[in-house]
């Protein structure tokens, strides 16, 4: 389960990861500790409290690898995302059966 929001400064961070996190796409999630993980955006979940208390965020993704691994990545703990999406990619991806793109033939 992702964390909530302590400080303005992580709720910022809540704003910008999510700004940047390419949905639906190939990524590269790159976390605080260095981490790197590649593969398809899977499922998204953002959170808040209702303001009880003062108003709190938790959000989190998850990422499917090439080897068919999953990882559910709190969003506080990306330092940043990007697409890897290019035809070549896309193309390996499918024969993978990951996903659907309509250019290739099936097997």
């Amino acid at each position: 389960m992702a964390r909530w929001t302590e400080t303005f400064a992580d709720q910022n961070h809540m704003v910008t990861i999510s700004q940047h996190i390419p949905v639906g796409d190939i990524v590269r999630i790159v976390l605080n500790d260095g981490t790197v993980i590649e593969g398809v955006f899977r499922r998204m979940n953002i959170e808040n409290n209702a303001g009880q208390g003062g108003w709190k965020y938790c959000g989190e993704c998850e990422i499917e690898t090439r080897d068919r691994s999953r990882f559910v990545l709190d969003y506080l703990d990306i330092k940043s995302a990007s697409s890897l999406w290019s035809d070549p990619i896309a193309t390996e991806y499918e024969h993978l059966g990951l996903i659907t793109t309509g250019k290739t033939k099936p097997k």
